[in-house]
């Protein structure tokens, strides 16, 4: 007889007691998912916050490179160019002009050679280059 009362308050009792385990099983449960959710809401808040964050100051950054390198085009570029070409071409005025002088000398020189040995048979070489001598020392 005691063992079978002891096998019925067994029973009795481990009944109960699994019931009230699953129960609290599966409160504890919904309480850890509503708090995983609840966390991770927050962390998905606070990350696309940062995200705003950054991606204001990127957009500020990328304005101020904008307006730097706008600027350099519009103002430095063009003032540097105008600098560069200009020194340039005062240097290419004299080099231009060392380079053909020679070539304009030989040909004056024999264009009037020719002109005078044309229309001037009668002269000697001595007048010709007399003459020459002369419109060379003119050209100068």
């Amino acid at each position: 007889m005691q063992k079978e009362m002891q096998k019925q308050m067994n029973t009795m009792i481990s009944v109960p007691v699994s019931k009230e385990g699953k129960r609290l099983e599966a409160s504890l449960g919904r309480s850890i998912e509503k708090i995983i959710r609840a966390n991770t809401d927050a962390l998905w808040a606070h990350f696309q916050e940062e995200n705003t964050k950054h991606e204001k100051l990127e957009k500020d950054r990328i304005q101020q490179l904008t307006n730097l390198i706008t600027n350099c085009i519009n103002k430095d570029l063009p003032t540097a160019l105008e600098k560069t070409l200009k020194k340039e071409i005062a240097a290419i005025g004299p080099a231009v002009a060392r380079a053909i002088t020679p070539i304009l000398e030989k040909s004056i020189s024999s264009a009037i050679t020719e002109s005078f040995q044309v229309k001037c048979q009668s002269f000697s070489f001595v007048n010709i280059s007399i003459l020459v001598s002369a419109a060379y020392s003119l050209y100068h």
